[in-house]
């Protein structure tokens, strides 16, 4: 069975078993035939079914060294990104339908973790869902680590010990929204509703914005948003309105801001 980097183990034709066996038959046998003379031989009868039983264990052979690989490719990518590493908390926590950050760490943090979950603390089910959290975070953050946060329960781990796993509840900062529309005097299409302008930058900034992330106006809303206009400018202000800012909000991991339909305002020039 032959190997290449590119298609890995490739099982051998019948036609080349058969050929292999033609020197043994013809020293076992007193035979002298040739490629050519054993086709339709007795022999070649009795030997062709041997020769496709052989086959068919190559190729399961084969197929056991490619799932290996795949194996051994998807093992390979888990401990490039084990679950208690920063990525690998958050990925995880999304499969559980929660967005998290985690904060970067310093020196000062050393031996600790700090967890930030967005999530409803005023709603009904909190503590179970508290109490559904902490699992979570004590079967995935590494031993030794300790949790810090706001939010804590205590978990008895599969040895018996009890400890505390704690996450923080992020640090929700208001804004209010203001986009700028810049009619383009080419326009040629027809000017949006201003109301379907503001469900739209909602969507976008949904899209493109999380907890933790840095808030960034000009990826929020662009020209091929808005068609009919040669430039719009998205800003933000943090104190009702008094100042606004342009400029990319640098977030603390724990920082979400909080905004509604009612906090969007249009201005058309």
């Amino acid at each position: 069975m032959g190997f290449s980097l590119e298609n890995g183990y490739v099982p051998t034709t019948v036609e080349s078993i058969l050929s292999n066996l033609i020197p043994d038959i013809n020293t076992n046998f007193g035979t002298s035939y040739t490629e050519v003379t054993f086709v339709g031989s007795n022999l070649y009868k009795f030997f062709y079914a041997l020769a496709q039983k052989m086959q068919q264990n190559e190729v399961k052979t084969s197929e056991i060294f490619s799932k290996l690989q795949q194996y051994i490719a998807i093992t390979n990518e888990r401990i490039s990104r084990p679950v208690n590493t920063n990525r690998g908390i958050i990925d995880k926590l999304g499969t559980e339908g929660y967005v998290a950050s985690v904060k970067p760490m310093i020196d000062a943090d050393a031996g600790k973790i700090n967890i930030c979950i967005d999530t409803d603390e005023t709603a009904d089910d909190y503590e179970e869902t508290k109490i559904a959290l902490c699992t979570l975070i004590s079967q995935i953050t590494v031993a030794g680590a300790v949790t810090q946060g706001t939010e804590a329960e205590t978990i008895v781990l599969s040895n018996g010990q009890a400890f505390d796993f704690k996450f923080h509840l992020p640090n929700r900062i208001p804004i209010k929204l203001k986009l700028t529309l810049t009619l383009s005097e080419n326009n040629q299409v027809v000017v949006g509703n201003p109301d379907d302008v503001k469900v739209l930058l909602l969507s976008n900034i949904a899209a493109r914005y999380r907890l933790g992330r840095n808030f960034e106006p000009q990826r929020y809303f662009s020209v091929l948003d808005a068609p009919w206009t040669s430039q719009v400018k998205l800003e933000w202000s943090d104190d009702g309105g008094s100042t606004w800012n342009s400029t990319i909000y640098d977030a603390n991991y724990d920082a979400l801001f909080t905004y509604g339909l009612a906090d969007v305002t249009i201005v058309e020039v």
